[in-house]
């Protein structure tokens, strides 16, 4: 099978790419390297630097490359810059979506390539209840989750006007190796880690009192969800699933477990709650473990230990 990959030099596409390639997979990414390196190309890979909103190139590669699924993981992907940013996060956010729809479209693929479109967590906004699943009504408190939640509707309407097998992943938060600090999902494990094994000058801060709660899932669970959506025989009929752990941390004790894990106190700046920013997320997956046969791992000491491995052997190397 043939897959392009946008935002492939991200983190999730990077991890992504890898996995494909490592099942024999014809891979091709696309990156205009905005947020992702270059050094984070995977071998085997064909790489384009450009910018999905570019509607005419994108139908052009389309047309070329054939692929049997557009996982589309290109997008600005933080709350934070969006409320500054509106304009510039919905044109990559809603834009750059509607771009890689249409390209399917004019490039005559509906009836074979499937579209797995990366949407987000943010899609709810604040007061849901808990665990949220994916009929909860959406009320977003950012510019980027409102881009996510239209491209969402932009692909149902896509489904329903011409066919487009299409799936949107409602990604909570993520975190995993090759996550870096200042990168699109930088989070405050990423952030944490590059004060603990990368720049000690870097002060690190807690923004709130702590007491607010996330659904961290690790990056190894989330590139499984993007290969099962990407690979499944059956089609998809525009549906939204969410792509979490199932169960919440306060950042108190990810702040705990990370202290026990790298044996070292992390001493952190406290700062205003964040605008835009909701108090706690937990993602009701039940319908990702039966549409993907999704299994997110429960191990989360063992994945910070992973992550802060990562963190210490890419310092190290620099």
């Amino acid at each position: 099978m043939t897959f392009i990959v946008t935002g492939s030099n991200g983190f999730i596409g990077y991890n992504t790419c890898r996995r494909l390639v490592e099942l024999g997979e014809r891979v091709v990414g696309v990156d205009d390297l905005s947020s992702g390196l270059a050094e984070d190309s995977v071998p085997g890979v064909q790489y384009h630097v450009h910018n999905v909103v570019d509607a005419d190139w994108m139908i052009r590669l389309l047309r070329e490359v054939r692929p049997t699924a557009v996982i589309h993981l290109a997008a600005l992907p933080r709350v934070s810059f969006s409320v500054e940013q509106p304009m510039l996060s919905t044109d990559a956010n809603l834009v750059g979506a509607i771009s890689v729809m249409n390209a399917i479209l004019k490039a005559e693929l509906i009836d074979r390539t499937r579209l797995v479109f990366a949407s987000s967590s943010s899609v709810y906004g604040e007061g849901v209840a808990l665990p949220t699943s994916e009929t909860h009504p959406c009320k977003p408190e950012s510019p980027y989750g409102l881009a996510k939640l239209q491209a969402e509707g932009w692909a149902d309407m896509f489904h329903r006007l011409y066919g487009l097998d299409v799936v949107s992943l409602r990604y909570f938060n993520i975190f995993g190796p090759v996550g870096r600090f200042g990168g699109a999902y930088s989070t405050v494990v990423p952030a944490w880690f590059h004060h603990l094994f990368g720049n000690p000058s870097y002060k690190p801060y807690l923004e709130g009192d702590g007491s607010q709660s996330r659904d961290f899932c690790f990056i190894d669970d989330v590139v499984c969800a993007n290969v099962a959506a990407a690979t499944r025989k059956r089609g998809f009929a525009a549906e939204a699933l969410n792509i979490g752990r199932g169960s919440a941390h306060t950042l108190l004790e990810v702040k705990t477990a990370i202290e026990q894990v790298v044996g070292k106190e992390l001493a952190l700046e406290r700062r205003p709650s964040r605008i835009g920013d909701v108090p706690h997320t937990l993602a009701d997956i039940s319908a990702a473990r039966t549409e993907l046969g999704f299994k997110p791992g429960s191990d989360f000491q063992a994945e910070l230990a992973s992550t802060a491995d990562w963190h210490r052997r890419t310092f190290a190397a620099a």
